[in-house]
């Protein structure tokens, strides 16, 4: 039995803390302690430019949909995924929350502002500097937990290894503002998620190509073994196919550049391929 998560106390400072700083001098995200209490301030400023910019993202929202109805059979409507943010990241954590999800209470919410609170150090960093076996444990705990979670029916959006962190033992997962399950069925809003843990976890600095790559292979493994939805797999697979159809001519070109999200997209074309021989 899942035992539900157990959550902090908003400082009772915080008001006064808000009011005390500079909104406009504050970072866009910031760490910080208030009465002895962790909690992590998002900031985003309105723009003068902000129609200007809403246009140039839809515009590049409209492409990524063609390119998605092209190679993966669904078209993400573009006022859908543009619909994101601290508005829309806050109401997903309502929703988790409801459902008795690992993810972070809102202490402060108004126009612009979320204040959440702490749930621990992500993995990515925890990933990066423990030893090989702690490595392995974290890949695997990450992997399962990304299975139960989709075998709930949930979606995350910002799958990224760095959006999982780890307290008091359990993990915890953050960063809600992305909006690109709400436009994609569930089995691919799933795929997604997926491929965004493997690529994020196998372009992580400092780890060699080798470690890199084992840890992707189970992160996979672990995640198809805890998660058998035929309809997931189905939407990976497809996916897989585009990733080595663009990554094999590519290879020859760019094998040598040093780059980790160049290099990090090639591992996960090699992680994934083996899936296309078995469909």
């Amino acid at each position: 039995m899942t035992l539900p998560p157990v959550h902090h106390n908003a400082p009772p400072g915080l008001r006064a803390w808000l009011d005390s700083v500079d909104a406009l001098r504050e970072p866009s995200v910031r760490d910080v302690t208030i009465d002895g209490v962790r909690c992590i301030v998002k900031r985003r400023r309105p723009s003068l430019a902000r129609g200007v910019s809403y246009a140039l993202r839809y515009v590049r929202a409209f492409l990524l949909g063609v390119g998605c109805k092209v190679f993966l059979g669904e078209f993400p409507r573009p006022g859908v995924l543009l619909r994101n943010g601290l508005t829309h990241e806050a109401e997903r954590l309502s929703m988790l929350l409801q459902a008795g999800c690992r993810v972070p209470e809102v202490w402060w919410r108004e126009q612009n502002l979320l204040v959440l609170e702490y749930v621990g150090e992500d993995l990515a960093d925890l990933i990066r500097n423990e030893d090989a076996t702690s490595q392995l444990w974290l890949t695997r705990a990450a992997a399962a937990d990304l299975a139960a979670f989709h075998a709930r029916g949930m979606w995350h959006g910002g799958a990224q290894i760095r959006n999982v962190t780890l307290q008091d033992g359990e993990l915890w997962r953050i960063d809600f503002e992305e909006n690109i399950g709400s436009t994609l069925s569930r089995p691919l809003a799933q795929a997604y998620d997926l491929f965004q843990m493997l690529s994020s976890l196998v372009s992580l600095r400092k780890l060699p190509d080798d470690v890199a790559v084992t840890l992707g292979k189970l992160a996979l493994n672990v995640y198809l073994e805890s998660n058998p939805d035929a309809a997931v797999k189905a939407r990976l697979t497809r996916l897989a196919r585009v990733l080595c159809g663009i990554a094999a001519p590519l290879r020859p070109l760019l094998r040598r550049l040093p780059s980790r999200d160049v290099q990090g997209f090639f591992r996960v074309a090699d992680i994934l391929q083996p899936l296309l021989l078995k469909s």
